[in-house]
């Protein structure tokens, strides 16, 4: 690829970039009532790409400099400054709605044609400077005096067109039970949800089941689970001991009486003696686990509303397994990313703008590359691991982003045989990776 034309001399995601009505949604949003003289909304984006990918210090100046870098002229840092208003969150949301309302990306290759989509919801918690604990208050157990300031994001995941469907910025006090209900504005009916342990409510299933949602969690350990046919409640532990697995119709919690399978499935010795340990270690003495709890610890126990006929009782725990992708995405983020390494002298505003400059970057990357890669690397089977790849784009972002405003550029068929030759999963013998697990499904 040479430096011929104007659109030659694009990188991946200015190609991209431009593709979205920036300056549009900028005026839309009231962010900016003109036309840039200087910076446009694309460079704006672009420099704060560059400034995060980069060894320096994340500042206004710091910024300033890669968008002068891009347009070949000067910025102050208080040109930077200015922008930092609540207009330009309202267009950073914009923008991120903008772009994941979009049908991007192949279906995932799995046979899982009888749900309209599947959707994972999970949460991940960024350490904040403790003078914006009044705006994102951390535990309230802790001592007054400390203060803590902690984010969290909520972000829901289609594993099926491998984007992202939502984020939400809330404190650390919004936990995920409370969050739970609001999955009803994002789920439609014959789509598949999967969640952890945080987000179970039995008021939430209830609305799902209505909505015609189905939906795989683990189960609560205090929640009664109830006989269909007399209503009386099951001794789970004692019900496993005498059949040694267990996938039946029962109701949970004794008043809801939610409608749903029960699926207990064993786990390895080690993994089994694993969590007994951890449990006995506890430093609560009123966390004690009994003899009935110590036993349970040795099962994965799921609820669904999926029917038998849909999903086995092992292709239950396969799909649940899946859940860990967003944990897979949660750590791309602070390892690769560094969303965590937001400004420390630094306000709400500029705090936020942090966060969603760097949920656009990152969206960019995992969902627009992520998808070309694995179309690119097709005849392997799109064997591509989303970490190493991750670790491979940040690591060299600058670099490529440098052969373009030199006029020289990385061609893209050695581009695309390095990701192949560096990214791919290695091949293990002791466990399967997200790839062989997710060609098991299919």
């Amino acid at each position: 690829m040479r430096a011929n034309s104007e659109k030659q001399r694009k990188s991946f995601i200015e190609e991209k970039l431009d593709k979205i009505p920036l300056e549009k949604l900028s005026k839309e949003t009231k962010f900016s009532n003109r036309q840039p003289k200087k910076i446009t909304m694309r460079d704006f984006l672009l420099g704060f790409f560059m400034m995060v990918n980069s060894s320096g210090n994340k500042s206004y100046r710091d910024w300033a400099i890669k968008i002068s870098l891009l347009i070949q002229d000067t910025v102050s840092k208080q040109a930077i400054w200015k922008k930092m208003h609540e207009g330009q969150i309202v267009f950073l949301k914009e923008v991120l709605s903008y772009i994941m309302e979009e049908k991007i990306g192949n279906r995932i290759n799995v046979d899982l044609k009888q749900f309209k989509n599947v959707i994972i919801e999970d949460s991940t918690n960024i350490q904040l400077p403790d003078k914006l604990h009044a705006e994102y208050p951390g535990n309230a157990n802790w001592k007054k005096e400390k203060k803590k300031a902690i984010l969290k994001i909520q972000a829901c995941y289609s594993l099926t067109k491998r984007s992202f469907i939502r984020f939400a910025i809330t404190s650390f006090r919004e936990n995920d039970q409370g969050y739970s209900q609001k999955i009803l504005e994002v789920v439609k009916k014959g789509d598949l949800l999967i969640r952890d342990l945080g987000y179970f409510v039995l008021k939430t299933f209830k609305s799902l089941n209505k909505e015609g949602v189905y939906f795989i969690s683990k189960l609560r350990k205090e929640v009664n689970i109830l006989s269909r046919k007399d209503e009386q409640v099951i001794d789970l532990a004692k019900m496993l001991r005498r059949r040694g697995k267990l996938d039946i119709e029962v109701f949970a919690g004794q008043e809801e009486k939610v409608p749903v399978r029960i699926i207990a499935l064993p786990l390895e010795d080690k993994i089994a003696n694993q969590r007994r340990r951890k449990a006995k270690t506890n430093r609560d003495k009123r966390c004690r686990p009994s003899k009935e709890t110590l036993y349970l610890l040795g099962w994965e126990i799921f609820i669904t509303n999926v029917e038998r006929g849909t999903l086995s009782s092992v292709d239950i725990g396969k799909l649940y397994f899946i859940r860990w992708r967003i944990e897979i995405i949660f750590k791309s983020w602070k390892s690769n990313f560094r969303i965590t390494e937001v400004p420390r002298d630094t306000n709400k505003i500029r705090i936020e703008s942090y966060i969603y400059c760097m949920l656009l970057f990152i969206t960019l990357i995992q969902v627009y590359f992520y998808n070309y890669c694995l179309e690119k690397n097709k005849r392997n089977n799109g064997d591509i691991s989303l970490l190493s790849l991750m670790e491979y784009i940040t690591n060299n972002f600058e670099l490529i982003v440098q052969h373009v405003l030199a006029g020289s550029y990385i061609d893209e068929s050695i581009l695309i045989k390095q990701i192949n030759y560096y990214c791919r999963y290695e091949s293990r013998n002791d466990r399967a990776n997200f790839h062989q697990k997710i060609k098991k499904l299919g």
